[in-house]
């Protein structure tokens, strides 16, 4: 049974405890490392001017901004930047799980996921792609 690495258990750490919820349970079905959890600031600005951001952190807060994160950024182990299916999977995992522990009354929020923005599960029509992003939202 997959695991997380130090790493992805002190990045996990920053998170809303129904990320974590998620993400425990997630782990125990499918490999994956846990990037981010809580991002400052600086590091926000960072990432919009490299254009890996819609979001400054300045003039607009993003929910990695906050304390707990109300984000998580998490990819397929081992990371395969291009094989796009593999996120796919990893965030069809993340969504039953977050919607069976919502019914459960485990967590209080929903997932969206950077690869589905809109929500409408119609995968082509994003202008913006993050796959390892997901929040969470009411």
């Amino acid at each position: 049974m997959p695991k997380f690495g130090r790493r992805s258990l002190n990045n996990l750490s920053s998170c809303h405890k129904d990320l974590q919820e998620i993400m425990y349970e997630a782990i125990k079905y499918y490999d994956f490392s846990v990037l981010e959890g809580h991002r400052s600031v600086e590091r926000q600005l960072m990432l919009y001017t490299e254009g890996k951001s819609k979001i400054d952190g300045v003039k607009k807060k993003g929910k990695h901004n906050y304390m707990p994160s109300l984000a998580v950024d998490v990819v397929p182990y081992p990371v395969d930047w291009e094989d796009s299916n593999r996120f796919h999977f990893l965030a069809g995992l993340i969504f039953g799980i977050a919607e069976r522990l919502r019914e459960e009354g485990k967590i209080e929020h929903r997932v969206r996921w950077g690869g589905d923005w809109d929500k409408d599960m119609d995968f082509q029509d994003q202008t913006f792609n993050d796959y390892p992003h997901f929040e969470l939202y009411k």
